[in-house]
C-alpha cells in the first residue's frame, strides 16, 4: 500500500479575495438569511475560515470518528486535530506568499508527473492512487490540490534553504550511533561484575571501587580483581561472571552504562544503593545493522531530511515574526 501521508497532508489555503479581520464574515443576505463564517486565523491581510479548516480536516475527521470512542476522548482528538490543522494552514499561506514573490508556479503537468511518480513508487496505477485518495475523504480535485501544495513547498524550500543545509561526516556518525544505541536496547548481553559493598574496618566502598577501576585501566585482569575484591562471593569465584540478561533486567544505571560499551570494556564504578559495581560487557547479541559505510547513502538522505525539517521550521517561525499572524481557534 502506498504511503498514507500523501493522502492526509493538509490542504493549503485557497481563499480568493482578502477578507476583513472581524471574528466572523457575513455573506450577502439571501431570502432574509445571513450566512455567518467564523475567522479562525489571520495571516497578513488574509483570513482563514472555519469552513476551510473543516474542509482540510475531513480525511482525518473520518478516521477519528471511526477509530476513537465517542465522548471526551473523541472531543480531545478533534480539538488536537484542529489545532494542528490551523498551524499547517498558516504555514502554507506563508509559503504561498513566498512562492508568489519568487514567481514559483506549479503547472498541471507538474501535478500529473508527480502523481505518475507516486503511483510508480507504490507499484499501482494513477487511477488506483486516486481511488485510495477518495477512500480517505478526498475528491480528485482536492487530492491534486494537495499534491500541488507539496510540490510548491518543495520548490520554495529548495530555493530558500538548500544552501543552508549540509550533511557532514560527524552528522552521519552521530546519527548512526543513535541507531546503534536503539538496537542495543533490544539485544541480550552477557556481563561480569565486581561488586563492592561497605565493610567495617576497611576503606569506603567508593574509595575501593575507584582503586579497582584504576587498576583495571592500568591493565590488571578483570577476573583476578573480581576474585580479590568483589564482595559477591558467588560470582567472585567465577571471575565476576554474572550471566546473560535481557535489557531491563539489571538496575537501570547499569543498563544505561552498558549501552555505550563494546565487548571487553567495563563501566566506571556505578553507585547502587550503598554499594558500587564495576561491570564488564563480556558479549552482546550480534548486530543486524549494516555498517556505517553500507548505510551511508540512506543515512545521508535521512539526516538531510531531518536537518531540512528543522531549517524549515526556523524559517517559517522567522516569517511569522515579520508578519501579522493571529490564531483565533
Amino acid at each position: 500500500m502506498f504511503h498514507q501521508r500523501h493522502l492526509t497532508r493538509w490542504r493549503a489555503i485557497g481563499l480568493g479575495a482578502a477578507l476583513s479581520f472581524s471574528s466572523v464574515v457575513c455573506a450577502p443576505q439571501v431570502a432574509n438569511a445571513t450566512i455567518v463564517e467564523r475567522v479562525v486565523a489571520v495571516v497578513g491581510e488574509r483570513a482563514i475560515l472555519m469552513s476551510d479548516l473543516r474542509d482540510r480536516a475531513t480525511p482525518l475527521l473520518m478516521r477519528i470518528n471511526q477509530e476513537v470512542p465517542a465522548g471526551s476522548q473523541r472531543s480531545a482528538a478533534i480539538s488536537q486535530l484542529y489545532k494542528s490543522a490551523i498551524e499547517r494552514l498558516v504555514d502554507e499561506e506563508l509559503i504561498a506568499r513566498t512562492a508568489r514573490k519568487s514567481k514559483i508556479i506549479i503547472a498541471d503537468k507538474d501535478v500529473d508527473q508527480a502523481l505518475a511518480t507516486l503511483a510508480k513508487q507504490n507499484s499501482i496505477s494513477v487511477e488506483r492512487l486516486m481511488i485510495e485518495a477518495r477512500t480517505q475523504g478526498q475528491t480528485d480535485a482536492k487530492y491534486r490540490d494537495e499534491i500541488r501544495r507539496q510540490l510548491l513547498e518543495y520548490r520554495v524550500m529548495n530555493l530558500r534553504l538548500q544552501g543552508r543545509v549540509q550533511v557532514r561526516d560527524e552528522d552521519l556518525r552521530r546519527a548512526y550511533h543513535e541507531i546503534v544505541l536503539q538496537e542495543r536496547k533490544k539485544q541480550d548481553f552477557t556481563v561480569a561484575w565486581i561488586l563492592i559493598r561497605p565493610q567495617a574496618g576497611s576503606s569506603s566502598a567508593q574509595e575501593l571501587a575507584n582503586d579497582v577501576d584504576l587498576q583495571l585501566r592500568q591493565g590488571r585482569d578483570f577476573g583476578d580483581l573480581a576474585r580479590q575484591f568483589s564482595t559477591d562471593r558467588k560470582t567472585a569465584v567465577k571471575g565476576g561472571f554474572l550471566g546473560k540478561f535481557a535489557p531491563g533486567k539489571l538496575p537501570a544505571a547499569i543498563d544505561r552504562a552498558l549501552l555505550s560499551l563494546e565487548p571487553g570494556e567495563h563501566t566506571i564504578p556505578i553507585h547502587i544503593g550503598d554499594s558500587f559495581a564495576i561491570v564488564r560487557l563480556v558479549s552482546r547479541q550480534p548486530s543486524e545493522l549494516p555498517t556505517l559505510e553500507e548505510a551511508r547513502a540512506e543515512l545521508t538522505e535521512r539526516v538531510y531530511s531531518d536537518k531540512m525539517s528543522q531549517a524549515r521550521r526556523r524559517w517559517l517561525d522567522g516569517l511569522r515574526k515579520q508578519m501579522h499572524v493571529e490564531i483565533r481557534l
